[in-house]
């Protein structure tokens, strides 16, 4: 079984920034069969609280599957927006296209008329020739895979369940640090494979673990690995890493991992 994308959280208290970018590269969008966007003159509209958007000029979408709705929704930084339906004709996604009508703020101007569609309404998202997934790539967006001699210590159902002074810390932008650690660290008579898989659109696809509680009861997917990530994360690859919220503490070099990040957020500092 494969179960809905998890999206990693935001610093809630973080001040919100909010900026439209031009991407150089060729992104396409692919619905019944045949493609219905395809440019090289795309806008993101990104932001450290919301997923980034692509924005296709309107000569780069094709004309004919669009049917106008009368669905209205404003969104929370562009305001007032438009929608249509888009009909392939054998198939039709209600909502699935959108667009400003008058972005409130000045400098949202740049996407006014531009068009943009909801991701899991149409069928498939193309950078080039590599097909992308889960969201739109934020071409600020980034990833430092590190060696690390920090030491982390996993604590699960009131015992150590991971010791470490090997892990890989994967730093990503706007995201908590995660830190993989290599399989003989962890005690793997504690979990158990799960039928559940995540894509992320930068690492590739997730399998997971559940924690095996000492009740004889399930705690579903605690932990999660990259059996085969994309190419520009081999450093990952068969490492396993915990959700906090899943388990009872981690520890990093002694000290609890949100109290450290807690402090670095209060000094400005990227988490």
């Amino acid at each position: 079984m494969t179960v809905a994308p998890r999206l990693q959280p935001r610093e809630a208290t973080a001040p919100q920034l909010v900026n439209v970018l031009h991407s150089p590269k060729r992104v396409r969008v692919k619905f019944g069969g045949r493609t219905i966007a395809d440019s090289r003159n795309v806008l993101v509209l990104r932001s450290n609280h919301f997923l980034p958007i692509y924005f296709f000029p309107p000569a780069a979408v094709d004309p004919s599957v669009l049917k106008p709705s009368l669905h209205r929704e404003p969104h929370p930084v562009g305001g007032e927006t438009a929608y249509w339906d888009i009909d392939s004709g054998d198939r039709r996604s209600a909502n699935a296209a959108w667009a400003f009508v008058s972005p409130p703020d000045e400098n949202l101007t740049p996407l006014a008329g531009r068009i943009a569609f909801t991701w899991k309404a149409v069928d498939q998202w193309f950078e080039e020739e590599e097909e992308v997934f889960v969201h739109a790539r934020d071409p600020y967006a980034r990833i430092d895979v590190l060696q690390s001699s920090s030491h982390v210590q996993v604590w699960f159902d009131g015992e150590p369940i991971a010791d470490s002074h090997r892990p890989v810390l994967l730093f990503e932008t706007h995201l908590p640090t995660r830190f993989y650690l290599p399989a003989e660290d962890i005690r793997l008579e504690r979990l158990t494979a799960s039928n559940s898989t995540t894509r992320c659109p930068y690492k590739g696809i997730a399998s997971y673990w559940s924690g095996l509680l000492s009740n004889g009861s399930v705690r579903p997917d605690i932990a999660w690995s990259y059996r085969d990530p994309i190419a520009e994360m081999p450093k990952i690859k068969g490492l396993i890493a915990f959700y906090p919220q899943a388990v009872d503490r981690i520890h990093l070099d002694g000290e609890p991992v949100a109290q450290v990040f807690n402090l670095h957020f209060r000094a400005g500092v990227s988490t």
